[in-house]
């Protein structure tokens, strides 16, 4: 059998089409008696009195905003930088990433948004953390952190929305989410260089928040997260996601609050110092 003719309306008539389709038949078998004989009345009141179920046959659509975990206002003002770490620089044993915060209280902040976006673990396997690397030429790289799909979630809202709207109606799910681009120029910097470009070649990515006190970076958790899917592309590339297409590198340097910004020279000049 061939599919059912739906009609699409928007959520919002919903009212005011059921209330149509229900006084419409009443008022013609009303008008029918008076202006009618009565051998065409009634078979054209039949006829009216049939249109009410149509309505099974309308389709509401309504619109649901999902809005991904969000940062604080902390997060956005007290963000000193990132940088990244391993086991061991000659054979890049245990890479990770780490994105530092000027306070411990707002790397806590960080850390409790990303593991929303995770649902609660520390394993990303189904990339709920994405992270992407470009390579933009000339040694400069942008890197973006972002939510994923987390279909999970959606699925949630969607079937949230049915039982609120019917199980009939039509769900337009609207995704809001945060996104962080971090732009490095990498040309005189080997090692990072060699940190970035592995990426590749290593099975998992360590991820993970930290804050400065006395002058030195201290990760939030011992654990972090544990990403086993992160992408490295080229700017040209053709498979490149919607928010990298759309944010082209930028220049990294003087954005930071000038107190912010002596922070991390002070943190730069002692990691130097430990190298």
């Amino acid at each position: 059998m061939g599919a059912r003719l739906k009609f699409k309306i928007q959520g919002k008539h919903r009212f005011f089409v059921r209330a149509l389709l229900v006084l419409i038949p009443l008022l013609s078998i009303a008008l029918s008696f008076f202006s009618l004989p009565l051998e065409v009345a009634v078979p054209v009141s039949i006829a009216f009195t049939i249109i009410p179920f149509v309505l099974d046959r309308f389709v509401f659509i309504y619109g649901v905003l999902h809005v991904m975990p969000m940062p604080t206002q902390g997060m956005l003002s007290h963000r000193l930088g990132t940088s990244w770490f391993t086991e061991n620089t000659d054979t890049i044993d245990e890479l990770g990433f780490v994105i530092i915060f000027k306070y411990k209280d707002v790397a806590k902040e960080a850390y409790d948004m990303f593991k929303a976006w995770n649902y609660g673990k520390v394993i990303d396997a189904s990339e709920n953390i994405a992270f992407r690397a470009i390579r933009e030429g000339d040694g400069k790289y942008s890197v973006f952190v972002y939510p994923g799909d987390r279909t999970e979630s959606l699925q949630y809202s969607e079937s949230l929305a049915k039982e609120i709207h019917g199980p009939s109606s039509h769900i337009n799910v609207i995704v809001a989410k945060f996104y962080m681009q971090f732009c490095f120029d990498y040309s005189s910097d080997e090692l990072k260089t060699k940190c970035i470009e592995s990426m590749p070649y290593i099975s998992e990515l360590l991820f993970n928040v930290g804050y400065v006190e006395a002058g030195e970076v201290k990760t939030y958790s011992k654990r972090g997260f544990r990403l086993k899917n992160f992408i490295i592309r080229d700017r040209s590339d053709s498979k490149l996601g919607e928010i990298e297409r759309r944010l082209s590198w930028d220049d990294p340097t003087g954005k930071l609050p000038e107190i912010n910004q002596s922070l991390v020279e002070k943190v730069n000049k002692r990691l130097q110092e430990n190298t």
